[in-house]
């Protein structure tokens, strides 16, 4: 289990998330959405640990030692891809939080990663260099790199920003299944039906959870207008 209670995070004397609390339970896919600059990616980071948690507001379940158990995969445009690695190496990244910097991969590290490929489908891709692959290539790359770590809570933020449709269908069939194997999935998106689709929990987020629950419950016109009518948004303004 991985959650957040009362976190409220603020940049500057702007308030990016006010007094979110909301868990994501192992066995599910979730989705976290929202309009841009709605908190989805401020709620993800504060999670993952790239953004200070002042309050002590995350919370872990048992016998999950904090963020170790955490497998993270940023945004694809954030990262530098004209960084002189293979595929086979990006994949391999996975595994230093399990090694540590000083210690070479073994057999079992390399198994894995050779698993991951072949999950991910870019085995054979495994000697061509990162900057020659497509958007679709390097999302499952990043992917493969996310199972390599075999993390039991797998944090994604928007995957399928720059993937075409037929490799996002795979991908979330991916997902989806490492969910079915009992991790917990947390995906940022603004695709609103695929997630319906896809996922068994949603979170709708404007600067506040809007929304948390099945598909079913949370996908109602009241919850949708609150979370992407710019009038939300000018009622959020006025209160921070």
């Amino acid at each position: 289990m991985l959650g957040v209670e009362h976190l409220t995070v603020k940049y500057g004397n702007h308030v990016a998330l006010m007094d979110a609390t909301v868990r994501f339970d192992e066995g599910s896919f979730s989705a976290i959405i929202g309009p841009n600059g709605a908190g989805k990616s401020t709620l993800l980071k504060t999670m993952v640990g790239l953004l200070p948690d002042h309050q002590n507001a995350v919370r872990f379940g048992e016998g999950h030692h904090a963020r170790k158990c955490i497998a993270y995969v940023p945004q694809q445009q954030t990262l530098d891809w004209g960084f002189p690695v293979t595929v086979w190496d990006a994949a391999m990244m996975g595994r230093t939080g399990r090694l540590g910097w000083l210690k070479w991969p073994g057999k079992k590290d390399r198994d894995i990663v050779t698993d991951a490929l072949k999950e991910t489908g870019v085995y054979e891709l495994r000697h061509r260099h990162i900057g020659a692959l497509s958007g679709g290539q390097r999302q499952r790359v990043l992917l493969s790199r996310m199972l390599a770590r075999q993390g039991h809570l797998l944090l994604l933020d928007e995957p399928m920003t720059g993937v075409d449709a037929a490799t996002q269908e795979q991908l979330m069939a991916l997902l989806r299944a490492q969910a079915d194997k009992g991790r917990a999935v947390v995906m940022v998106t603004h695709d609103l039906e695929q997630a319906r689709r896809w996922c068994d929990h949603l979170v709708l987020v404007n600067r506040r959870i809007i929304a948390d629950g099945t598909p079913q419950q949370v996908y109602t016109p009241q919850n949708i207008e609150a979370t992407f009518s710019s009038s939300f948004l000018g009622h959020m303004h006025a209160e921070a």
